[in-house]
């Protein structure tokens, strides 16, 4: 179901205008309409982390962890579209140096000798398997990810909703414009302006397709099913909000 809600329609004499280019007396509405609709994409992240006693150590840990757990999502996801969003290495020191960064250098002897290096490496999924994003989640924790989460649901394209939602606005808008006119002994004319007062947010985003097709398990014993998680994400709600302005006729 859609809502559409009708906001602050108001009769505007001339003598409120008297600023404007047209000093004819004029019915402003404002109305809104809220389409829900499925999301039909997902968008999960996570971070793999590599600890090692030099830095090319700590990065061959977080590759080893990272394809390991791509294997893994594919094997049971098809080949899902995984992305890298930024990767670092830090250097590692003893608890008791005292290393501050807005302070005097400190070079790495004594206390703040260099014991090892971390790799952490940010991803990303963008799935359009929106009701196993939860068990995608599932399984990249059992795999190795840190913080294995859904950052979000949306749909990939809303040109059309937002399409339906300006004409029902804008149908909403007459009758509450009607109404005005009854209630206030004056007769409506012709529509003097339109407003999309909408924000549109951003464009789309790439399409992402998650097939259903599984791979062969690996030699066993094979390693239990994930851990399921039923998932029906909610309604994206898109609000279309249009100002119309009419005409009255003398």
């Amino acid at each position: 179901m859609h809502r559409i809600a009708a906001l602050i329609p108001i009769l505007i004499p001339s003598a409120a205008i008297a600023q404007s280019d047209d000093a004819r007396p004029r019915i402003v509405v404002t109305s809104a309409s809220t389409i829900p609709s499925s999301p039909d994409r997902a968008v999960i992240s996570f971070s793999v982390h590599g600890e090692g006693a030099t830095s090319d150590e700590a990065v061959r840990a977080l590759v080893t962890k990272r394809d390991a757990i791509e294997k893994g999502l594919a094997g049971v996801f098809g080949r899902p579209d995984i992305r890298a969003a930024q990767i670092g290495i830090a250097e590692v020191r003893g608890p008791d140096c005292n290393r501050n960064i807005y302070g005097n250098p400190r070079l790495s002897t004594g206390e703040c000798a260099i014991i090892g290096h971390t790799a952490d490496l940010q991803m990303e999924i963008r799935t359009a398997a929106v009701n196993e994003a939860g068990t995608m989640v599932s399984l990249a924790g059992r795999l190795g990810a840190t913080n294995p989460r859904i950052d979000r649901f949306f749909l990939a394209e809303d040109k059309e909703i937002r399409r339906r939602g300006v004409t029902e606005a804008l149908a909403e808008a007459r009758l509450q414009a009607e109404a005005i006119a009854r209630a206030s002994g004056v007769k409506l004319g012709g529509v003097l302006s339109v407003s999309n007062l909408s924000f549109n947010g951003p464009g789309p985003y790439d399409e992402i397709a998650v097939t259903a097709q599984r791979v062969s398990a690996p030699p066993p014993p094979p390693p239990p099913p994930p851990v399921a998680i039923g998932l029906k994400p909610r309604a994206i709600e898109t609000q279309v909000k249009v100002q119309v302005v009419y005409a009255i006729q003398p």
